[in-house]
């Protein structure tokens, strides 16, 4: 019996996959980026998807968790603002916010202003989880960059954020 491939390197699934699409007509240097581009992110989100596993968080809650996070101390969203944008229905973030408050990572209360709304805050136990998890995905990420200098990270950095700039132009 024959004994099996040995297992590929990501670069060399990298390039690989980059010499197809080479060779089905598209041009080179545009794959090398998007290629390696689309594969750390794919790397990185399996990674992010064992840590939440491990936190004991869906994706969901995580998006609630970093909606919530990005917003001035105390201010809150009401569900359907969460339900928007997180691109589900508003029952379903209905469910996702009863769970996540059995849990303690929020809290849900009437609009003082406006009765019949609901607003949606972060507990101190959420911002600990985030916190945590925030932390956590630090550690892997600076290792992945630890080879590169100081110089390296920063226009790497920029070059990035000038090409998802584009993707807003592109829009």
């Amino acid at each position: 019996m024959a004994d099996p491939q040995p297992k590929r390197t990501e670069i060399e699934e990298v390039r690989l996959l980059v010499a197809a699409y080479v060779a089905a007509g598209a041009d080179e240097s545009v794959q090398r980026v998007v290629t390696a581009v689309h594969r750390l992110a794919r790397r990185l989100n399996q990674w992010y998807d064992r840590q939440l596993s491990d936190l004991d968080i869906t994706a969901g809650e995580w998006s609630v968790l970093g909606e919530l996070a990005r917003l001035e101390d105390g201010a809150s969203l009401t569900p359907s603002q969460l339900a928007a944008a997180a691109n589900v229905a508003p029952s379903s973030m209905t469910h996702r916010l009863d769970r996540m408050i059995e849990r303690g990572l929020i809290t849900r209360e009437q609009d003082p202003a406006n009765r019949t709304r609901v607003l949606v805050r972060m507990s101190d136990a959420g911002w600990q989880l985030y916190a945590t998890a925030i932390k956590e995905a630090n550690v892997v990420e600076a290792d992945l960059i630890s080879d590169l200098s100081d110089k390296q990270i920063d226009q790497l950095a920029s070059l990035l954020e000038r090409v998802i700039a584009g993707l807003d132009d592109a829009d």
